[in-house]
Order: C-alpha cells, then sequence, then structure tokens
C-alpha cells in the first residue's frame, strides 16, 4: 500500500500464512475485522498489527471460512489478556463468569473448587509456564470465548479432582459425573456393540461442523442450559434448541449408519432399540467429548 501510512494488514497476514488466501479482498476483509475489534473494546489499547498476526497463525486452513465466521471480538480479548492489557481480564470474567461457574457446578458445587479452577484456569489461559504457552493463543475465534472457556474450565475441574482423588488413594473415574446405566437393553446393546458404537459415535462427532460438535459438548458435558447457550451466541433459546436438536439427530443417524455397516446388522434389529439410543444418546456423546481435546 505505497503511499499510506496505515499498516499493510494483508502483508503481515501473508508473511505468516504465505499463499493462503486471495490477496485482493483479503486487506479490506482484515480491516473490518481490526475495526470490529477496537470498537468492541475501545478502552483496551488492542494492537491492530498484533491481532492480524495472531489471527494468521491460529486462523486454520480453511482461510475464507476462518475469516468470514470469526468471533474477532472474542479472539481479540483472549489475546489482550496474554498481553496484560489493562481491564482485560476483567471483561472476560464478565463475559465468560457465568458459564464457567455452570460447567464447573457440573463436576462438584463447592466454592472451593470453583475458586481453585478460576485460579488454575487463569495461570493456564492467561499466563502459561515456561514449558507451555498461554492456552488461550490457541483459541482460533470460531466459536463464543465464553464457549470456549466453559470448556476449559469443566476440564480443569476434571484434572483438580482427579489429582485430589488420586492423592487420597482412590481411582477416580469419568463415569462418576455422568449418570447410570439402568436400562437392560441399553447395557446389552453397549456390551454387544460396545467398540463399533463408541467408535461410530466418535466418528460422527468428528464429522459435525465446530460449532455443533461445540453445542453438544456444552449442553451434555458442561451442563449449560438452552437460555445460557443462547445468551453465549447472542440468539434466540428456541434457535439453539434447534440446532442441538439437529446436532443430535445428525450423531443418531450417522451412528446407526456405522453400525449397522461394520456389522452386517439388520436395521430392523437396529432401529428395534431406536426410542431407547435417542434417550441415550447424550450419554454417549458425553463419554467421547470428554475424553476429547476442547475446540
Amino acid at each position: 500500500m505505497a503511499g499510506s501510512k496505515e499498516p499493510a494488514y494483508s502483508e503481515l497476514f501473508l508473511r505468516e500464512r504465505p499463499g493462503a488466501y486471495d490477496p485482493a479482498g483479503l486487506e479490506a476483509r482484515l480491516r473490518e475485522i481490526v475495526a470490529k475489534a477496537t470498537a468492541v473494546w475501545p478502552d483496551l489499547g488492542v494492537d491492530p498489527e498484533r491481532l492480524v498476526i495472531h489471527l494468521a497463525r491460529v486462523i486454520g486452513d480453511d482461510v475464507a471460512a476462518g475469516l468470514a465466521e470469526l468471533y474477532v471480538e472474542d479472539l481479540a480479548l483472549g489475546l489482550a489478556c496474554v498481553d496484560g492489557l489493562p481491564g482485560a481480564l476483567t471483561q472476560v470474567d464478565r463475559l465468560c463468569g457465568a458459564a464457567i461457574d455452570t460447567a464447573v457446578a457440573r463436576i462438584d458445587r463447592s466454592p472451593e473448587l470453583r475458586d481453585e479452577v478460576r485460579q488454575t484456569l487463569w495461570q493456564r489461559l492467561f499466563v502459561g509456564t515456561p514449558d507451555q504457552a498461554p492456552r488461550i493463543l490457541s483459541y482460533a475465534g470460531r466459536g463464543p470465548l465464553a464457549a470456549w472457556m466453559a470448556v476449559a474450565a469443566q476440564r480443569t475441574a476434571l484434572d483438580l479432582r482427579r489429582a485430589a482423588t488420586r492423592l487420597a488413594g482412590a481411582d477416580p473415574a469419568v463415569d462418576e459425573v455422568l449418570p447410570a446405566d439402568a436400562h437392560p437393553e441399553v447395557d446389552y446393546l453397549r456390551m454387544r456393540y460396545k467398540s463399533e458404537f463408541e467408535e461410530a459415535v466418535r466418528d460422527a462427532l468428528a464429522a459435525l461442523p465446530d460449532r455443533d460438535r461445540l453445542l453438544l459438548r456444552l449442553t451434555t458435558v458442561s451442563g449449560l442450559s438452552h437460555e445460557q447457550i443462547a445468551n453465549i451466541y447472542k440468539v434466540n433459546q428456541s434457535t439453539v434448541s434447534r440446532w442441538i436438536a439437529k446436532a443430535r439427530a445428525d450423531v443418531l443417524e450417522a451412528t446407526q449408519q456405522s453400525v449397522c455397516q461394520r456389522l452386517g446388522v439388520q436395521r430392523d434389529e437396529f432401529m428395534s432399540l431406536a426410542g431407547l439410543l435417542v434417550s441415550r444418546i447424550d450419554l454417549s456423546i458425553s463419554r467421547v467429548l470428554e475424553t476429547s481435546s476442547p475446540e
């Protein structure tokens, strides 16, 4: 951008990701992103060039989609926390605090665990260690920051509780935080098709769009209500309910097709338990998502 004193954001971006995007529309899109971030957080003093460089590093392989669906204000806020900008952590607590507390309460409602999770989470996400950079730097803005932090908070709570249980001499089990099965037909299905069923659920979840997978994690693992998720995404509660219902249906359908194909099971035999599977699919989703990394 000869003759202009403004930084060429596209040059900064392409320096980090050469050939990743059509430069013709890149500069305009990056300027929109910077303008939005600085408008939402006028008092934080976000550095536009640093934001563009960071964005290039975390955007992922599909650059066009990443730039189009970006939660730029949340990405900028996370970066501001790492940079220690005054007021940034206060804004994170205001934006994400309720979702974090709900996710932790799914594990344990004690104030002591909640406070310990907050302290540990802030250290892991925004400070890091000599061996590991602040984890917020892996947040790519593909979903709301509050949703991403709720997942991270619950995993932190599980880590802390497992550590405490090991010190007490017991062997912790993830299943403690999930409802127990009490139906013989479900037990039969799980025993007969256990490995195939879990692998099919895992594949079905992996095939979902990022948003749908995160929605299922928030509702089945972190325990957030549809109303809370709607507040995070800034949409109507009915919209969230529709999104989640479709995601669950997609997982169930893909799981049924996969198990029938892998085992040569007749669809009629499998579908005879479909009602039970629908009622328990959230449990299977929870088991898979809880052992996977957050988005």
